[in-house]
């Protein structure tokens, strides 16, 4: 059995009522939810509009490393941003984003431990939950795109193969399967209780993200999963 598409009804209104996620769409497939948003925020499109794809054919991470995106497992999503930063804050929006995704996710599913791997990876005791890929455009209308790519139902044989040794998922964390929903939702109040400290001169989320990251510790590849 297929699992259940996300509703957009359900996100938006579970989101906390910020700027972030006052508008959610949810695509059944599309290239990269990165590049679609790139476009809309080309075209003028207002700040705060969520897109999550079940499945990307295009998936991608930084240094336009290839992500796989597994059909109806995690959240493919990202964001459209238009924050008032002075350029050298820019670099914000990485710790802004990463801190969102390891409390929400940690809110979600208290059983999992989960830390950052600098500067944009949310890894759990058997390997790589979550990555982060933000891209901006400068210009009259500035913005950013933030975009977020967590395993979460995914069981080992779910990977590939050549990132077994490396990929893990909330529900491997956590030992037991994951409601996307709760955890999408879970994130999205996160960013929006952070948003309004950014462009601050010491935002909160700045500590934050450098205690989840001094937790790191490479995962030891004899664990094993307990799902």
């Amino acid at each position: 059995m297929n699992p259940p598409l996300l509703d957009p009804d359900l996100i938006q209104a579970g989101a906390g009522g910020g700027t972030i996620g006052r508008r959610v769409q949810v695509y059944r497939e599309t290239a990269s939810t990165n590049d679609l948003l790139l476009k809309l925020g080309e075209a003028g499109e207002p700040e705060g509009l969520v897109v999550f794809a079940e499945r990307q054919t295009a998936g991608r991470g930084r240094f336009q490393r290839p992500w796989h995106s597994a059909d109806g497992l995690g959240l493919w999503f990202s964001i459209l941003l238009r924050p008032n930063l002075v350029p050298e804050r820019i670099t914000d929006l990485t710790p802004f984003v990463a801190v969102a995704v390891t409390e929400g996710l940690g809110e979600a599913a208290a059983s999992a431990s989960l830390r950052v791997k600098p500067p944009n990876d949310i890894y759990g005791a058997y390997g790589k939950v979550a990555g982060i890929l933000i891209e901006a455009r400068t210009g009259a209308r500035p913005f950013a795109v933030l975009g977020v790519g967590i395993n979460i139902n995914h069981q080992n044989a779910d990977f590939p193969e050549e990132l077994r040794p490396t990929a893990s998922s909330l529900a491997l964390e956590a030992g037991a399967p994951q409601d996307r929903t709760a955890a999408a939702c879970s994130v999205l109040r996160h960013l929006n209780r952070s948003l309004p400290e950014l462009g601050e001169e010491s935002p909160t989320f700045l500590k934050r993200y450098e205690a989840l990251s001094r937790w790191w510790t490479p995962p030891d590849p004899l664990q094993t999963p307990n799902l």
